[in-house]
């Protein structure tokens, strides 16, 4: 096989970088272009998808098989968070400058590096000019920061009922076949708003909330014993309160933001329900206690069984490129893997270069070593499924 360009992999992966295709709000636009052009000009089966959202396309690519054998899809998104305080950065967030072996900028690990793995295995499958026994997809998605349904549009507009995903997000290049999901719960307390100087004829929601407070303490810690065997613990973390307009005045409410964790062993009724016969349980104290509760935002868990043919094929490909055993994993965050898995039934694992602490940080920064390496593997487990 064609032997990977490592300039080229490193243009790449700066090219993109200096494309700020920061999300809020979604300026995806831009790098979908840029991925789009590329893909037409080696001379790919290249499609913009203006689903979910038309001013936010997305790129859906084949280089075609004989159909003999399952698809492999390659997967990442295209938007990035906002970069944050300038002045936290030691050169400007979008220069993809190189560094000590390292190329920096937002997105360079979340995940502009992981697009750049995919488009040189594409490349360098192409230049091989070997029949492929199954489809090769590249599938760049909008939306992923914010939770939208990017990939699971790509994946319906692909028209595909099987074949094996790779969602290239840093992992360490950790085989992840499992990961957690996350509720995001609203709780809103419910007062009576009066003057300070007389707080007796008002319901003060802050006077509500302490019980609140050690109540989800104690759930949280409850819960950190449900431990699954490649995620970790399950979480219940307060990120959010606002309440009051004035120094002097009662306030009429008061809400609390929670970010509850959930183990793929877990189900979101399940813990919808925990939540709610908490409330419960402190309303049948305090009849002054009055709370309404709000799902905000859901990512479902995944898992895929560990045993499948085409993760024993990634993981002998990790192991043989980077001469160290390979344990699998499972991400402590949420990424588009779940809508392979739950959405479409498609088996899929995360994997991909980078440190897991570096996305969304000021200095954001990924190596190149990681960036050669994880080419080699996905190209290595790409020969194994789609070639003879």
């Amino acid at each position: 096989m064609t032997r990977i360009n490592e300039k080229r992999l490193v243009t790449t992966v700066q090219e993109l970088v200096r494309i700020p295709s920061v999300n809020p709000p979604g300026r995806e636009k831009p790098v979908a272009a840029y991925l789009y052009s590329r893909l037409k000009q080696w001379g790919w089966e290249t499609t913009l998808i203006r689903d979910p959202d038309p001013d936010r396309p997305q790129v859906l690519a084949f280089l075609r098989g004989t159909g003999q054998r399952p698809p492999l899809i390659l997967n990442g998104h295209m938007d990035v968070v906002p970069e944050g305080s300038i002045s936290a950065w030691h050169a400007p967030p979008f220069s993809g400058v190189v560094q000590d072996g390292r190329i920096y900028g937002r997105g360079s690990c979340d995940m502009k590096g992981g697009l750049g793995v995919a488009l040189e295995v594409a490349r360098v499958i192409q230049l091989s000019q070997r029949s492929l026994l199954g489809d090769l997809i590249l599938a760049f998605a909008m939306g992923e920061e914010t939770g939208e349904p990017g990939t699971s549009r790509l994946l319906k507009h692909a028209g595909i009922s099987d074949g094996f995903g790779i969602v290239l997000e840093p992992t360490n290049l950790e085989v992840c076949v499992a990961e957690k999901g996350l509720a995001w719960f609203r709780i809103t307390l419910t007062g009576r708003s009066v003057h300070a100087s007389m707080p007796e004829l008002g319901i003060n929601p802050i006077d509500t909330f302490l019980p609140l407070g050690q109540k989800i303490r104690a759930y949280a810690k409850q819960i950190r014993k449900r431990v699954h065997p490649l995620c970790g613990v399950a979480s219940c973390t307060p990120t959010m309160i606002q309440g009051g307009v004035k120094e002097n005045v009662v306030p009429d409410s008061l809400t609390l933001t929670l970010d509850r964790r959930i183990n793929p062993d877990e189900s979101l009724p399940e813990v919808r329900k925990e939540i709610e016969t908490l409330l419960q349980e402190l309303a049948n104290t305090d009849s002054s206690f009055s709370a309404n509760l709000t799902l905000m935002r859901v990512y479902e868990p995944a898992e895929i069984p560990g045993n499948l043919s085409e993760v024993k094929i990634l993981r002998e490909a990790v192991e043989t490129v980077t001469g160290h055993p390979v344990q699998l994993s499972g991400t402590p965050f949420s990424t588009d893997v779940r809508h392979f898995i739950n959405d479409w039934k498609i088996p899929a694992v995360t994997f991909g270069p980078g440190e897991t602490d570096k996305p969304h940080t000021a200095n954001e920064s990924i190596a190149i070593r990681d960036l050669i390496l994880a080419t080699r593997v996905v190209l290595r487990a790409a020969e194994r499924l789609l070639l003879a």
